[in-house]
């Protein structure tokens, strides 16, 4: 009897212990270096964060600004790795030397860590200030009707002055990305630092100064012009917004009264409409000189998934006022901008029927003497608040 208790008490130990050594995780020892960009030096740690995509735990690795290395030990597994810090940019033009404080962000995404030792270098580019203009809310999944049939002409982005003073929306540039960040590749991955790849440019008409935005307001650029409630009790009224996006094609619809929006070019044959999933970025900016000129040298080849050639237009970053990233959580991939442009992503739902009827608006970081000012980060996670009911030119 003494020996069979002895049997099972070995035999569930060996069970125990092997269970036990299924359960851990290899871990591996990265090291992770800085590189920083041209004439930017830094005075204060870097921050780096690792996000198992698995299991979402996060690892948090500070790194000594004078060594620009650091060591962690995480377990295996694939991560999405984000740096940010601080820095100075020092410039020295013509004898003149001059300095400015600037952001630093960088990513890696769906990094796989395996092995031992494993070397890791991530560059931090210089987050983009904001440049006055800043979209405030973005209504791009349009609504159901009460039979529950979905309605996509009410879809619309309003733009607002976050500055102090008058602003020119003569000559704004709206443009959508080419690439959908449910995709696991974005073709664009090479050129992503210094260009924004695109495949809509619709522009605000005008030669300068005829359209006055006062500081804290916004103006309303949407499909289809109308009070849509009156077809659609679940929809929204857009009779009062100032331009529309109009596609000269049969089935899109006129309102002679608000003002079009210069077609410069769409991918779509006949009328284009903003994703309703959101899994697209989108950018606000103005060409140099003139939209023919900005054209003209900014215009590439991209290759289809079907294998053909399109035309399609790059921005540089350097020209973008503001960009936000969408997706849905559950199946996002890749990103479209820039880490400098855009940290992360925001969202209206998750793909789901959570979208329709709601927009996502940036938030509110202070009123100073009655004007509003909203956050303005370049990190749509902080920046808006997702899955909320449009209120177009309302900030209450």
């Amino acid at each position: 009897m003494k020996r069979i208790h002895l049997f099972l008490t070995l035999a569930i130990a060996i069970i125990f212990a092997s269970c036990k050594d299924e359960s851990v995780v290899p871990k591996s020892t990265v090291s992770i270096t800085i590189n920083l960009p041209e004439l930017v030096s830094i005075n204060k740690n870097i921050n780096v964060d690792f996000t198992n995509n698995n299991t979402g735990e996060k690892q948090q690795l500070s790194i000594d600004y004078s060594k620009k290395i650091g060591v962690i030990e995480i377990e295996e597994g694939v991560y999405n790795i984000t740096a940010k810090g601080d820095g100075v940019e020092t410039d020295t033009t013509n004898k003149t030397t001059t300095s400015r404080d600037v952001k630093l962000s960088g990513l890696l995404e769906n990094m796989p860590i395996n092995g031992e030792i494993k070397s890791i270098t991530i560059k931090p580019t210089i987050s983009i200030e904001s440049k006055g203009f800043v979209f405030k809310e973005l209504y791009f999944s349009g609504s159901k009707t009460p039979a529950g049939r979905m309605y996509l002409k009410d879809k619309y982005f309003e733009i607002y002055n976050n500055t102090s003073k008058v602003l020119y929306a003569d000559g704004l540039v709206i443009a959508e990305s080419v690439h959908t960040t449910t995709l696991s590749k974005n073709p664009f991955a090479k050129i992503i630092d210094s260009a924004f790849v695109v495949h809509t440019l619709y522009s605000i008409p005008g030669d300068g100064n005829d359209y006055p935005v006062q500081p804290g307001k916004g103006i309303i650029l949407c499909d289809v012009a109308i009070n849509h409630k009156a077809s659609n009790s679940n929809s929204i009224d857009l009779s009062k917004a100032d331009f529309e996006w109009y596609d000269k094609h049969r089935i899109d619809v006129d309102v002679p009264s608000v003002p079009n929006l210069v077609k410069n070019f769409s991918y779509s044959p006949t009328i284009w409409t903003p994703h309703n999933r959101g899994v697209k970025a989108y950018a606000i900016f103005k060409p140099k000189g003139s939209m023919k000129d900005y054209m003209t040298k900014n215009i590439i080849d991209y290759t289809t998934p079907s294998g053909r050639v399109r035309k399609r237009y790059k921005i540089p970053n350097d020209l973008i006022i503001d960009a936000v990233e969408l997706s849905t959580p559950s199946r996002f991939k890749k990103k479209a901008l820039s880490a400098s442009l855009d940290f992360s992503y925001t969202h209206c739902g998750d793909g789901d029927d959570a979208r329709f009827g709601k927009c996502v608006r940036r938030k509110v970081k202070e009123v100073i003497d009655g004007r509003t000012i909203l956050m303005d980060t370049n990190d749509s996670r902080k920046d808006f608040e997702s899955t909320v009911d449009p209120k177009p030119k309302s900030l209450n």
